[in-house]
């Protein structure tokens, strides 16, 4: 019954991860960029790839200057990164301490076919609110151009040329001065140093992703997976509602369809989110987990409270006619009351 939990969570964390993941995947066998950075902070970056970007090198040196209240402050960085047989480790070499570890959701594509894997890209794109605005010329490669929470981004067989984005009046600003195709790399480029003080984050990663493919199993056996239902709800509605909710300051990040399940994530300033689910109703009651306050609001059975293991309060709604469960959860502490003013600004 962890699965009726976890349902937020896990879609919207693997939309991101799997999106971060989208940006080191190259169509391009391997290559060398040389970046200029401007805006608030300057310097260059340079990036090294091998085999489609699974081997990773990326150095950056860099001064960042902001002013806020009058005051003038100044961060210089000399960090490095490397992604290498599903293994990343990641340096400060001012202060000769990093960190390393496993790369979360690295498989997630292995079984797509090409088509697949480029509708994927599509529809995380929509999903975060992003689209392609059109074609340019970068270093006499054409790219597209594409906007993305804030950002412009001109991007060539997956490789990323240049880049602008101006947040809360701090700008930053990465051009290519610079591209090797298909050039050879040295396999040590990808060693990484050993002088260097590592922070182990297996461990802390496994208490953030761990528990996942736990929650979606059988809890009578913990080695038999459960399949979830898809949910009949149609996708064009809860598309449509999640795009037209306007309430309270609340943005959207993301509208998604992951394999039969809806989420929808939304933010309020920088710590408050809020996600919302449809699933079958046939994956579980959510009524049987945790302590929750069961109630009919405007025709609708609904159910309130913190779900066991459940970091957030959560409002369940019911919708009898396509066998599904509205699933509505706040990082933040809602009351009753707040939590079915969200509900009547969806109107599901």
């Amino acid at each position: 019954m962890k699965q009726i939990i976890l349902i937020v969570t896990c879609l919207l964390m693997t939309h991101v991860a799997t999106a971060q993941q989208k940006s080191q995947i190259y169509a391009i066998k391997s290559g060398h960029v040389e970046y200029q950075l401007s805006g608030n902070t300057t310097g260059t970056k340079s990036v090294w790839w091998d085999n489609y970007g699974n081997s990773s090198f990326t150095e950056t040196k860099s001064v960042s200057v902001t002013k806020m209240f009058g005051i003038k402050s100044e961060t210089k960085t000399h960090d490095i990164s490397i992604i290498k047989g599903g293994q990343f480790w990641s340096a400060n070499l001012i202060e000769n301490k990093g960190q390393k570890g496993t790369v979360p959701f690295q498989n997630i594509t292995d079984n797509m076919t090409d088509a697949e894997k480029k509708k994927m890209g599509k529809d995380l794109l929509e999903a975060f609110g992003g689209e392609i605005v059109g074609k340019e010329k970068v270093l006499g490669n054409e790219c597209e151009v594409v906007k993305l929470m804030g950002a412009k981004c001109w991007i060539y067989e997956g490789v990323t040329l240049k880049s602008e984005a101006k947040i809360l009046g701090i700008e930053a600003i990465e051009t290519a001065t610079r591209f090797d195709k298909n050039s050879s790399v040295s396999a040590s480029k990808f060693t990484p140093p050993t002088n260097i003080k590592y922070e182990d984050q297996d461990q802390y990663q496994q208490e953030i992703f761990g528990g996942m493919s736990e929650g979606f199993s059988d809890d009578s056996d913990g080695d038999e997976a459960i399949d979830l239902v898809p949910v009949k709800y149609p996708y064009e509605k809860f598309q449509k509602i999640a795009n037209g909710f306007s309430f309270n300051n609340y943005h959207k990040m993301m509208v998604m369809n992951m394999e039969g399940t809806y989420s929808a994530m939304f933010m309020k300033g920088m710590n408050g989110s809020l996600g919302v689910a449809a699933t079958s109703r046939k994956n579980g009651n959510p009524g049987q987990e945790g302590n929750l306050d069961v109630f009919t609001h405007s025709g609708k059975k609904c159910m309130y409270g913190k779900m066991e293991g459940d970091e957030g309060i959560s409002l369940i709604i019911e919708i009898p006619d396509y066998d599904t469960y509205i699933i509505l959860v706040s990082s933040s502490v809602q009351t009753k009351s707040e939590m079915l003013q969200l509900m009547d600004a969806f109107n599901f």
